[in-house]
């Protein structure tokens, strides 16, 4: 076991190793980001009274992506906490991209109660040389959201 997935277990004693949630926040969290990620932001995630989803998105750009999920899934805006990765075609990252995605998102966000704790992002140069299309390069977005399990 990593010293990630450790501390996973550590903090959330009740997740299941092979659930989607789990091996998400271990490829966030581990090693090939190429944005450094905070352990303080994973025991922030993983709060008391939680319930956790993984969404992925694909398509031409990363604001594309972000556009999806603002539009597809307008619950991901009522989350407590977002951690999020993109993924590059090719495997080569256009980081002028990213941060145009990011804008877009922020944008997004000034019409919504905005106050994700955590609200990080980070990004992976594709292993295979390709996006996850059916030969066509795409850029892609895994969210990975926290909410409110309530009373």
């Amino acid at each position: 076991m990593s010293e990630i997935e450790a501390l996973i277990k550590k903090l959330s004693p009740l997740m299941e190793e092979g659930s989607e949630i789990f091996k998400e926040l271990a490829v966030f969290f581990g090693p090939g980001s190429k944005i450094a990620t905070h352990q303080g932001d994973l025991a922030k995630f993983l709060g008391r009274k939680r319930l956790y989803r993984v969404l992925r998105l694909s398509g031409s750009s990363y604001k594309d992506c972000v556009y999806q999920l603002v539009d597809e899934h307008p619950e991901s805006m009522e989350a407590l906490g977002m951690l999020r990765y993109y993924t590059s075609p090719g495997g080569s990252i256009k980081w002028e991209d990213i941060e145009s995605a990011e804008i877009a998102l922020g944008k997004e966000l000034t019409t919504n109660a905005y106050g994700w704790m955590p609200d990080a992002w980070t990004a992976f140069e594709s292993a295979d040389g390709e996006g996850q299309g059916s030969g066509e390069k795409t850029h892609g977005l895994v969210a990975i959201l926290a909410f409110d399990y309530g009373d």
